[in-house]
């Protein structure tokens, strides 16, 4: 006889419920990569009957005098399994433990992109990036994390998503592998120009899964962020005699700058004078914008002037040196 059908018949010849359940299973609970083995136990303190119901796995009913019964499955592939260990008391009463068991398996993929967007991205706009994890369970265990990767490889947390429990009621409670896509909304500055976007799926399945939590990440996102222009210099600059006039610009796409002095564009000039001091104003521009800027320029003596008033001071105390020795010949 089968033992589905013997467990039953045993169960319904002697109904009742036994006061105190002594079935114990072990471990209560079972965190299982899809198509991985698994096992456990239960033993119960005195049983006439004991067996294991499952979807997969062998079903076994024993006789009298057997106090541990072991189910095991060499390949676990049921998204929905529920193993249950029974017991028949010599009274009649009859009880069960259902042993929980979660079967997960990591996404294929994991991709980000913008949605209805490509190319550059300009500052201060808005724009929809988009974390898509394909083929993933169980989805509510799920923990999506953007992050943002600089120049420098510092990577800054943009937002986790927390793992939620509705986007399981929106699959109907479906266990098996989904695909998901979570949203998060990016204005771009320009200090994100050259840096990368990425995602995460992490899935955190408690103590009882795989620690660390195993995590898979995208490849990653290169930002182009078109700016207007921006000057790095300050207001007032002090320059050496015989040299140049710079000022740092930034911009994307590359600006194209104007230097005026006294409402006169001029080429800046490389070797300043005493004669080039006062003040000049920039004009930088760009298909995203334009931005003005006024410095004050100090010419200082060059290390030229010092040298020459060094060599005169010396040549003076020469010539008082020699008028002396002649006086004293004479």
């Amino acid at each position: 006889m089968h033992t589905h059908t013997l467990l039953l018949l045993l169960l319904l010849l002697k109904p009742g419920v036994c006061e105190s359940c002594s079935l114990v299973v072990s471990p209560a609970g079972l965190v299982v990569k899809y198509g991985a083995p698994a096992s456990a136990n239960c033993t119960s303190d005195t049983v006439t009957f004991m067996g294991w119901e499952s979807s997969q796995g062998e079903s076994q009913v024993f006789s009298p005098g057997v106090k541990e019964l072991t189910w095991r499955v060499d390949s676990l592939t049921d998204w929905n399994i529920k193993p249950q260990c029974f017991e028949m008391s010599e009274e009649g009463g009859q009880c069960a433990s259902v042993l929980n068991v979660t079967v997960y398996k990591l996404p294929d993929r994991v991709s980000i992109r913008y949605l209805s967007h490509s190319g550059p991205v300009v500052e201060g706009h808005q724009y929809s990036l988009h974390c898509v994890v394909q083929n993933i369970a169980p989805i509510e265990h799920l923990r999506v994390t953007f992050f943002k990767v600089s120049t420098n490889g510092e990577q800054t947390v943009l937002y986790t998503q927390p793992l939620n429990n509705d986007i399981q009621q929106r699959n109907n409670g479906i266990r098996e592998p989904v695909n998901e896509s979570f949203s998060l909304q990016f204005s771009p500055t320009s200090v994100d120009d050259r840096a990368q976007l990425c995602c995460s799926a992490m899935l955190d399945l408690g103590p009882e899964g795989p620690q660390p939590p195993p995590l898979m990440e995208s490849d990653r996102l290169n930002i182009n962020v078109h700016f207007a222009p921006e000057f790095s210099c300050s207001a007032k600059l002090q320059v050496r005699a015989g040299e140049g006039l710079t000022c740092d610009v930034r911009g994307n796409p590359l600006p194209s700058v104007t230097w005026l002095r006294d409402g006169q564009v001029l080429t800046p000039p490389t070797h300043l004078s005493r004669e080039d001091a006062g003040n000049y104003t920039l004009m930088a521009l760009n298909r995203i914008g334009k931005a003005n800027h006024t410095v004050e320029v100090e010419v200082l003596h060059g290390p030229a002037a010092r040298g020459a008033s060094c060599q005169a001071a010396g040549s003076a105390t020469v010539a008082v040196l020699l008028l002396q020795l002649i006086h004293w010949l004479y």
